[in-house]
């Protein structure tokens, strides 16, 4: 609910700061300031999703599969996020991976490299739609042209925050999934390993004993 709820203060905010500093120079009455706040803000959700559906449907998957680290943060980065209290906060911040089918608040399957190889991927492709969303967002003070800094740039910046925060999660969660995947791979083939050696030891046995009865 705060999450959701600091958009309408954000919007409010906007609203004022316009009625007090903006309104007494280009002559705006509050009925249009708010439409062109509400507007600005319902055309920056609409330009989110048109790219993220591009983003999510249209590009070639191998630029998001699960082998990309690009997308993963560096130490440096991560210890960045740590300072600003990404531990305390992630986890209030809405997932919206069920649009996709694919839940990314979770690790519901940790063992299966499958699955985590799908989840990388989600997260990379999440990655995507949220960079494209700071960048896009900014298209919209062509809505009021003559007034851009009054709505549609104020309500880009907020969009920016908003992207941001997911993006930061997902940044910070790639390099724990990267290494779940190898240990993952390493558990598999000791596995494997250790199966090939019973098989051997097995198949040694029966010949020993196809020995001694012949």
């Amino acid at each position: 609910m705060l999450y959701y709820g600091f958009i309408f203060i954000c919007m409010a905010v906007i609203s004022v700061l316009n009625y007090f500093f903006a309104a007494p120079v280009y002559g705006f009455d509050i009925g249009f300031i708010i439409l062109a706040v509400v507007i600005s803000v319902v055309a920056v959700v609409v330009v989110d999703l048109i790219f993220a559906g591009i983003v999510r449907w249209l590009l070639p998957r191998k630029w998001f599969s699960h082998e990309k680290k690009r997308f993963s943060a560096g130490k440096r980065e991560c210890r960045f996020y740590e300072k600003i209290g990404i531990k305390k906060w992630k986890d209030k911040i809405p997932e919206l991976g069920k649009l996709t089918n694919f839940r990314k608040n979770k690790i519901t399957d940790p063992t299966n490299n499958e699955y985590i190889a799908r989840y990388i991927m989600e997260a990379n492709f999440g990655i995507g739609v949220h960079l494209s969303g700071i960048i896009t967002g900014f298209s919209i003070i062509l809505i009021y042209p003559a007034y851009w800094m009054c709505f549609g740039l104020p309500v880009a910046i907020v969009n920016v925050v908003y992207n941001c925060l997911s993006l930061f999660i997902l940044r910070y969660n790639l390099p724990k999934l990267h290494t779940l995947y190898r240990l993952n791979e390493r558990r598999e083939k000791r596995a494997a390993i250790v199966a090939s050696e019973e098989k051997s030891a097995a198949n040694n046995c029966c010949a020993d004993s196809t020995e001694k009865n012949l």
